[in-house]
């Protein structure tokens, strides 16, 4: 694996001050989340403050102050350091050493960020903040709110400080990714390329879900990543047509499906992936039929996921081929016009195509400009997802389907000319599921 483009994370500050005009913005740390008892989750840093920075410590803020001077537009509020704190939970870096390892203007201790806030904020337009990631943060900026209005509010006219979501600045910053980001996301997809072989090559009756899963992360860990992306699906014949599937604890039947949805984690970035396959050696005849309708509808939707198309073309085209095919299994009867305005496929298709990919697995990004679908355009990335999923106990459809989930997802990267499918080569295609060992 080559070496990641280094990320230039003063540029990205410039690129957030051009967005932002005369308004503010305050980055929260996302926070420490307990466990059990006095054991904590793994930390992850909140997506934008490391976009804008590349912070990992939790109790940290990053303040955005364009309407100030050179020199004192970006105060990053952190922990001190603390000798007895480090030697059980690892070094801090410290607010002496902030401005210099990050290259900000001014740094401060956490614990003063509300009290400084105000008068840092000072006559700032308005102010881009992310309600709900901590109840108490909330709290804290409610009360910065009538602490600024009470210093300022007689200085200007009309709202004292409007308030802006931060992920409407965010999701315009990293809706396109650039090529330092490409990087990293073809580094997560080929270690996930690995993780999926190993879960292909090793599957067999027998088999516990839990198995599978501990395959996938081994190869995650092995291959560099620093964790999953999110909680992998390991899902076996019916426990498939749960979407969100979380047990992956059940014993792999042969003559079932295995749908195995996951991905790694890469210097902070995503990949997506789905593919379903037999915990045997060959799929039934039924479980064949639909899976080559669901290919069929994924190849479509990534020929259509092109510059100026849009996901929600991508998502029709997955509605009309998944509705042809589930004519041509007899599942459903009728015009096929007809069936998609009834909605009729949605018993078997009931999720979107594509969502945005990038630090978070569901990316920031507007899905909708001005009321219109967002236009695709190069540096977008974004999964591509259809599936079809025929409930166990469905007693109106042939017994042969029953139980049967199959769901098929690639992370796909517009480009100038069209598309780059970034995990295209995970094995996919009928035969080479059926020859994988």
């Amino acid at each position: 694996m080559s070496t990641p483009r280094p990320i230039d994370y003063k540029a990205r500050r410039a690129r957030a001050l051009n967005e932002l005009g005369d308004h503010a913005l305050l980055a929260m740390a996302q926070p420490t989340a307990q466990r059990n008892s006095t054991v904590e989750h793994t930390y992850r840093q909140e997506s934008f403050l490391h976009w804008l920075t590349g912070f990992e410590e939790p109790e940290a803020a990053l303040l955005v102050l364009p309407h100030k001077p050179e020199g004192e537009r970006f105060v990053l509020f952190l922990r001190e350091r603390d000798p007895e704190r480090e030697t059980w939970d690892g070094r801090r870096v410290g607010v002496e050493r902030a401005k210099e390892r990050f290259g900000i203007d001014q740094a401060f201790p956490f614990h003063t960020l509300w009290e400084k806030l105000p008068d840092l904020v000072g006559t700032a337009k308005g102010i881009y903040f992310g309600l709900g990631l901590d109840e108490g943060w909330d709290r804290s900026f409610i009360r910065f709110l009538a602490q600024h209005k009470g210093r300022f509010g007689k200085k200007t006219t009309g709202a004292k400080l409007p308030v802006f979501d931060v992920s409407l600045i965010s999701g315009r910053l990293r809706l396109r990714k650039d090529a330092a980001e490409v990087d990293r996301m073809r580094a997560a997809a080929a270690i996930t390329h690995a993780a999926h072989l190993r879960a292909m090559r090793d599957t067999r009756p027998g088999m516990n879900e839990r198995d599978v899963h501990g395959l996938l992360l081994g190869e995650f860990l092995k291959g560099g990543a620093e964790m999953e992306a999110y909680g992998a699906i390991v899902a076996g014949g019916g426990n498939a047509c749960i979407l969100h599937y979380r047990e992956n604890n059940a014993v792999l039947a042969d003559d079932t499906l295995l749908l195995i949805d996951a991905g790694s984690q890469f210097d902070y970035y995503a990949s997506d992936v789905t593919r379903t396959f037999p915990v045997g050696k060959r799929f039934t005849p039924e479980q064949k039929a639909v899976y080559e309708v669901v290919l069929h509808a994924q190849k479509a939707c990534i020929a259509a996921a092109v510059p100026k198309a849009t996901l929600e073309l991508v998502h029709d085209t997955a509605i009309e081929k998944l509705t042809e095919g589930l004519i041509a299994l007899g599942i459903l009867k009728g015009n096929r016009d007809e069936l998609i305005q009834s909605r009729a496929f949605f018993k078997y298709y009931p999720h979107g195509t594509s969502h945005w990919i990038g630090m978070d697995v569901h990316d920031v990004g507007a899905y909708y400009d001005g009321g219109r679908p967002q236009p695709l355009d190069a540096g977008m990335y974004f999964s591509v997802e259809p599936g079809l999923y025929f409930d166990p106990l469905d007693e109106a459809i042939p017994k042969g389907f029953r139980g049967v989930g199959v769901r098929i997802e690639d992370d796909v990267l517009v480009t100038a000319g069209g598309n780059e499918v970034i995990t295209g080569a995970i094995p996919k295609e009928v035969a080479e599921l059926e020859n994988r060992n």
